[in-house]
Parts: structure tokens; C-alpha cells; sequence
């Protein structure tokens, strides 16, 4: 009987060293995988640094791979529901603004993109490829396609193109009505404004805009003794500076705000960005510093029929050295 005991605990005991030789082999054969496809020769090490270094007026720069980027676009729609079956839209953005993250530093700076700013633009066809590139307006990026995430990837990739092809990491699109909501949510935005747009907001007078005059603060154009899209991205400034201080103060009020707001206006976004992320991405606009609002350097002037804005193209990439980059010692 003990012989048999015996026998039976030696079969477990092999089977055991079995199982663990097994999963050992396993492991090392993963680790003998991953050094030949991720590691790399001192060559190729040098090379892939090389190539992320641009000299510029005797500087030379290297992209800081401690940023993230997310582009967030307005759209001139005006309904809750965001959903569409057709390629034929008449949807353009109303205001692009590309927020660069620098999570080393914890702070943040938002690129104020004017929606005229002439630049290549793909045009999709009825099947959602690129059917060729139109020299147009960024805004008109978004027309192209459903409405939706394609129209969303459009103009990000409109936005990358001008920007010299940086990666974009996200995107969150949402339709115009969903100002109106934040701004509620935050307690209305209090500012002095630079223009009369209505019976309520008085030229230089204090205000604190609620509902739909939000809207029609950061949105009226025409009828404006300056109707340049220039002007209103004043306002639009002005605007986004009080809503990003009375965001913060809510933010460390309630824990939950910044995820709760997000919530709200779902149903007026698209966004290629998970729950998760996109509570990353308000938290950071919480609780890092706003470094700076930047704008793009250039010339508005009448085109065919409408305004067409040429950015300064040494200007232009003086912001993105700036914004991407940072100089090597």
C-alpha cells in the first residue's frame, strides 16, 4: 500500500516538474521573441534619434515624446442626436483648437486653429476613401464623409498635414449646443464683452453668460461692425480663458465634475477616446496649469466669396518647434 503511495506521489511530482519546465520554455521563448523584434543595434538606435532632431537657424531640436495631443473641434450643427447613414454632409467646423499636454511639466497650451486657414484637404468619395486633395478652408475638412468619426479622422488629418505631420493621439468633436450646456454646468461664464450681440450682452459691459447667449457669445458673426471670423476668435478666447478658470474652480469642488460633464454631453460628441481617456483629459485640463493660448500668424483676405486666412509659414514652424520640440543642449 505505501509502495503504492509512494508511486503515485512520484507521478504527481513529474507531472508538477512537467508542468513547470513547460511554462519556463514558454517564457523564454517569449523572451527570445521580444529581443529580436523590439531591441535594436546601436545603428538603428542612432538613426531613429537622428530622425527626430530638426536643425533650425543654427538649433538644433529634438520632439519631446512627453506631450499628448488632442484636437477638439465645434461643429455647426445643432441637434442632439449625432448619428448619420449618408457620405453628404453640411457639417464644417465652427472653431479647431489642438490641446498639447505636456505631462512632464503638468501644464498645457491650446492651438486656436482659424477655421478659414487655407491648407490641403482630402475629399472623400461616396465609399469613404480619398477621392483626391483640395487646396480649401481647414473648416470644410469635416464635410467630407458621414458627419461622424470619418469626417472626425478627416480633419484630424487635416490639422496633422498643417502641422507638418505631428501625431495627433485623439479627437473629441462636438456639436454647437453642447457650449451651452458646460457653460451651465460650470455656473455660467462671467466676462466683460467686446461686442453687443443682443439685448443682454451690452459692449463693455460685465455679463455672465447662460444658455444660448453663451453660444451666441463665442458663435455671432455677421451683423457685427467687425464680422471677421479674426474678431470673433477674440471673443472665442476670451471666452475659453473664464470657462477653463470657472471649470478648474468646479473641479476642485467636486472630484467627479470634470467625468460628470463629460457624461452630459455624450450624446453631442464624437470622440475616438475611451471613458478612461476622456476623464484623463479633463482631469489634466483641471489640474495642470494652462501654459499659454496660441494662434496662428497670417493674413485674412477675401477670396472668390469668402474669406480665406494664409498662415506665415515661418512663423508656422517656429510654433512648431515650439509646441513639439524642445532644444538640445
Amino acid at each position: 500500500m505505501r509502495f503504492r503511495v509512494r508511486k503515485n506521489l512520484v507521478k504527481v511530482i513529474l507531472y508538477l516538474l512537467c508542468i513547470f519546465f513547460l511554462i519556463l520554455g514558454i517564457v523564454l521563448l517569449l523572451q527570445a521573441w521580444e529581443q529580436q523584434h523590439y531591441s535594436y543595434t546601436p545603428e538603428e538606435s542612432e538613426a531613429e534619434s537622428q530622425s527626430t532632431r530638426v536643425e533650425y537657424n543654427g538649433t538644433t531640436y529634438k520632439l519631446n515624446r512627453k506631450i499628448d495631443t488632442v484636437l477638439l473641434v465645434g461643429v455647426d450643427k445643432y441637434e442632439e442626436d449625432t448619428n448619420s447613414d449618408t457620405y453628404v454632409n453640411t457639417q464644417q467646423a465652427d472653431f479647431i483648437m489642438l490641446v498639447v499636454i505636456d505631462t512632464e511639466n503638468e501644464s498645457y497650451k491650446v492651438l486656436h486653429i482659424n477655421r478659414d486657414t487655407m491648407t490641403d484637404v482630402q475629399v472623400l468619395g461616396v465609399t469613404g476613401t480619398v477621392v483626391f486633395t483640395s487646396y480649401e478652408q481647414i473648416a470644410l475638412a469635416h464635410t467630407y464623409g458621414s458627419g461622424l468619426e470619418d469626417s472626425a479622422e478627416n480633419t484630424v488629418t487635416a490639422v496633422s498635414d498643417l502641422l507638418y505631420g505631428i501625431d495627433i493621439d485623439h479627437y473629441i468633436t462636438v456639436t454647437m449646443d453642447a457650449v451651452a450646456i458646460i457653460n451651465d454646468a460650470v455656473g455660467g461664464v462671467t466676462l466683460t464683452a467686446l461686442d453687443t450681440i443682443n439685448d443682454d450682452i451690452i459692449e463693455g459691459e460685465e455679463v455672465t453668460l447662460l444658455g444660448e447667449n453663451a453660444l451666441l457669445y463665442v458663435r455671432t458673426r455677421l451683423g457685427l461692425d467687425d464680422a471677421t471670423n479674426l474678431h470673433r476668435m477674440e471673443r472665442q478666447e476670451q471666452y475659453i480663458k473664464a470657462l477653463l478658470e470657472q471649470f478648474k474652480a468646479k473641479c476642485e469642488e467636486d472630484s467627479d465634475f470634470a467625468l460628470d460633464t463629460a457624461m452630459e454631453i455624450t450624446s453631442y460628441m464624437v470622440s475616438d477616446c475611451t471613458v478612461s481617456e476622456l476623464s484623463d483629459v479633463y482631469s489634466a485640463m483641471s489640474d495642470y496649469e494652462f501654459a499659454d493660448y496660441l494662434t496662428l500668424e497670417g493674413e485674412a483676405v477675401l477670396g472668390d466669396t469668402y474669406m480665406e486666412y494664409y498662415v506665415d509659414e515661418d512663423a508656422l514652424y517656429e510654433l512648431y518647434l515650439e509646441l513639439f520640440y524642445t532644444p538640445v543642449d
